[in-house]
């Protein structure tokens, strides 16, 4: 392999040509490998990284066992860099830090002295200032390593040699979960209860064509170390059967009556929530609404060492299940947690589901026990070996001592012992070695006694070696142990099963009016009702602004959901209340208005919360992506849709309704796809190449089409056609496309492109003046055609009317 390497390379005064194939064999591929094996994801062994196996190791040669005294954490940090792990301090110690954290790890692994952060947010103190040793759970991960129970494999610099893994006597994968992201493959493994999971690990060795329906009678969910409530429904048991799938967490809340008021008392928060932050929200909501929130008096927290306590103080007049269901709706008092269940398992990445875990789990135990066994078996047959040669020489000592006497020097004592008793090299030393206390009966008999048991205990570990079924008995029998030992109540509370709505939760039963919602050319949104829409004037004309031409309009009623997507690839997940009314001829307000942190954005699309629907993504740079409703609606009110790369912009959003996708670029080319050829994505990716588009175009139309209707193209020349549907013929994604408008001297860019089954009308900036354009007026003109020339005048913009 590598000789044909080096024939394909050629060089050309210095610079080495070479193939991007193998560019990317020699250089991406091993780089990706690398952070996928040896950095982000955890083994499904042990279930720990490299970073964490390395931090225990170093520590348990440091001898920093639970008994003995607390040692600095910057000494580990040092020993694990300059040993094993040669990259930042930080990532080493930010590592350490979160195995001692009892609100990440549900079983901490590092037992902290010191400051190692808070569920606030708090970021651990100076690695010089804090102590640290191992807790004592850590040691059954490191128990039986000395006895050749695993692999190992040389250190970076070749001067050390470090485990592969760690024996791991207890499912950590699973008890105390994961989470990384790697080049391309991401892991989310939620925590467990240390006893339901060693449970399910026995039940499994007890009957391994067990199902997973009576696993998820053992293992009932996960068991997060902040506690809370899940809410599991189906997506627990996706996430259990192939390794990826969704769940609720809710914190918990408790009502206390304070004489004739109520409190809202928070003790357990959801996983991964800054409780800080949490209250700051509840604060800001407060304050930006107080037509519902206005209830709420006080908001305290009251947290110590024994335990959470945040209040939320009620005025009397307050509903608090009312108060409640609204922060569940709208803060992170209620999260949606995504599990995707990766670990490296057979020597590369892969999604698992929990009975696949348990049982790569289990072998990898049954192995641990065949290497410990077969350790001890040699070791127990060499003292065997020497505590019969020493019998025979405390039988037969005065012989020996004349021998010895006798003998010139040690080696022909070796000798002359080897050949008298038929001993071999290694139980001559020993009597050589014996002291002289050892001729006492007593030891005789210790001895003797010595020897019924090592062959006791060989005769134990053999049956052992020979059979499965003890192996698997074995591990059994010690895990069992563990979990005596070590187990702890749940602190999750599994909650009932219950369909969480996509629409914000309605605080008392009001009447439905119905309203339009707007979109205008200058990024401000309206809200005025049906009726003063209906009965507004619409016409462009003089004195018309960009905040008079309609790009986008809904028709929606009170207590809807919407989804107001930005340029930017961000949400803002509101409800039609939220959005101030107006009447329809006024400005209508700023987005940042709406939303403060969407700043420099501006809207393209709004949209109702529609169950069981594909969102459709479309960008500048020719990039579309289809994701499911239920992965693009989280807890927050403000957050990312779709991944924007730098230099692009999000230009349009629809719901998935069949259709083929047309994208029109300012170049004049075109492409018509199936929908069908784009993947269902999550929600953070940037999704897949519409078109190839060439360096310097750029998208200016992207939707979905039907079969007849038509396309309006202007140029920059003001040349302006009409396009039948039926000449853009469909084709694979990601390809060059066909022309659909040709220049001349005078022109050189589409400036305008837009297309629709039905007719529809377009609105002209000149600058000083917005005129209207039918569109119905513009001839039918082939796809090749350079169009009539309408304008001479320069555009300053072109925007489609909505009526």
């Amino acid at each position: 392999m590598k000789k044909q390497k080096t024939e394909n390379i050629e060089r050309q005064d210095e610079i080495v040509v070479q193939s991007l194939e193998e560019v990317l064999h020699g250089s991406m591929i091993p780089y990706t490998e690398h952070v996928v094996m040896d950095r982000a994801l955890p083994r499904v062994e042990d279930g720990l990284k490299p970073v964490q196996r390395r931090i225990l190791y170093s520590m348990m040669e440091l001898g920093l066992e639970p008994d003995k005294p607390f040692r600095k954490s910057a000494r580990i940090v040092g020993d694990c860099l300059g040993k094993y792990h040669p990259h930042g301090d930080t990532s080493v110690y930010d590592a350490m830090a979160r195995m001692s954290q009892d609100f990440v790890l549900r079983e901490p692994l590092v037992e902290g002295h010191g400051n190692f952060g808070s569920v606030d947010g708090d970021s651990p103190a100076a690695m010089r200032y804090t102590e640290a040793r191992m807790a004592p759970l850590a040691l059954e991960l490191l128990r039986d390593l000395d006895k050749d129970t695993v692999r190992w494999s040389l250190n970076f610099d070749d001067t050390l040699k470090e485990p592969d893994m760690l024996p791991g006597r207890f499912p950590n994968l699973l008890v105390n979960g994961a989470y990384g992201i790697a080049v391309g493959v991401a892991t989310n493994i939620p925590p467990h209860n240390l006893g339901e999971v060693i449970d399910g690990v026995v039940a499994y060795i007890e009957k391994p064509t067990i199902t997973l329906s009576e696993m998820m009678k053992i293992i009932k969910g996960p068991d997060f170390p902040t506690g809370g409530e899940l809410i599991l429904g189906d997506g627990i048991k996706s996430a259990y059967e192939n390794g990826k799938g969704k769940i609720t967490i809710r914190a918990k809340v408790n009502i206390e009556k304070n004489g004739d008021k109520s409190n809202l008392v928070i003790t357990e928060i959801p996983y991964q929530v800054n409780k800080s932050a949490l209250l700051q929200k509840i604060a800001e909501l407060k304050e930006n609404n107080k037509d519902k929130l206005a209830c709420i008096s006080e908001i305290t927290d009251e947290s110590d060492r024994n335990g959470m306590r945040a209040i939320i103080k009620l005025k009397k007049e307050a509903n608090p299940h009312k108060v409640l269901e609204y922060l569940y709706k709208n803060t992170n008092l209620e999260i949606q947690f995504g599990i995707n269940m990766v670990a490296i398992a057979g020597g590369k990445p892969k999604q698992l589901g929990l009975l696949e875990i348990i049982s790569y789990y289990v072998e990898y135990q049954r192995e641990i026990i065949v290497r410990r066994s077969k350790f001890d078996l040699d070791k127990a047959k060499e003292r065997e070996h020497i505590v019969e040669g020493l019998l025979v020489a405390i039988k037969n000592i005065d012989e020996v001592i004349r021998i010895i006497k006798k003998s010139q020097s040690v080696t022909e004592a070796k000798q002359k012992l080897k050949e008298r008793f038929k001993l071999s090299e290694r139980q001559t030393q020993a009597i050589l070695d014996m002291r002289l206390s050892r001729l006492v009966n007593l030891e005789k008999e210790k001895l003797e006694l010595e020897l019924k048991n090592l062959k006791e205990l060989i005769d134990e570990l053999t049956k052992i070696l020979a059979s499965k079924a003890r192996q698997y008995t074995v591990v059994k029998k010690e895990i069992l142990e563990i979990k005596k030992k070590y187990a702890t109540k749940r602190r999750s509370s599994l909650g009932k099963s219950t369909k969480i709505e996509l629409t914000e939760a309605k605080e008392e039963p009001i009447a439905v009016n119905k309203y339009m919602l707007v979109l205008s050319a200058g990024g401000t949104i309206k809200k005025c009702t049906a009726k003063n829409y209906s009965m507004s004037n619409k016409v462009i004309g003089d004195g018309t602004t960009l905040c008079d031409i309609h790009s986008d309009i809904l028709e929606a009623q009170s207590g809807e959901a919407l989804l107001i997507f930005t340029d930017k690839g961000n949400v803002i997940k509101t409800t039609v209340e939220a959005v101030k009314e107006c009447k329809l001829r006024e400005g209508g307000i700023a987005l940042n208005k709406l939303e403060p942190s969407a700043k420099d954005e501006h809207p393209i699309r709004i949209l109702p919360v529609l169950s069981k629907k594909n969102l459709v993504f479309y960008s500048k740079q020719g990039m579309v992506k289809k994701t499911a409703i239920e992965d693009s609606i989280v807890s927050k009110t403000y957050y990312q849709a779709v991944k924007v790369n730098d230099g692009d912009a999000l230009i349009g959003v629809e719901y998935e309704d069949g259709g083929k996708v047309l994208m029109l670029s300012k170049s004049g080319m075109s492409l018509k796809f199936d929908l069908q050829e784009v993947p269902i994505q999550g929600r953070i990716s940037a999704g897949v190449k519409g078109i190839n588009l060439d360096e310097g175009d750029e998208v200016l139309f992207a939707g979905q089409v039907g079969e007849k209707g038509n396309v309006i193209v202007i140029t920059d020349g003001g040349y302006m056609k009409k396009v039948s549907l039926e000449e853009f013929p469909l084709a694979q994604r990601y390809r060059k496309g066909l022309k659909y408008a040709n220049f001349n001297a005078n022109s050189k860019e589409v400036i305008f492109a837009y297309a629709k089954e039905e007719e529809f009308a377009v609105a002209v900036d000149f600058g000083l003046k917005i005129l209207p354009m039918e569109t119905k007026k513009l001839k039918y003109k082939d796809r090749l055609a350079l169009g009539d020339e309408v304008i001479k005048r320069k555009f300053m913009g072109i925007y489609i009317v909505k009526q």
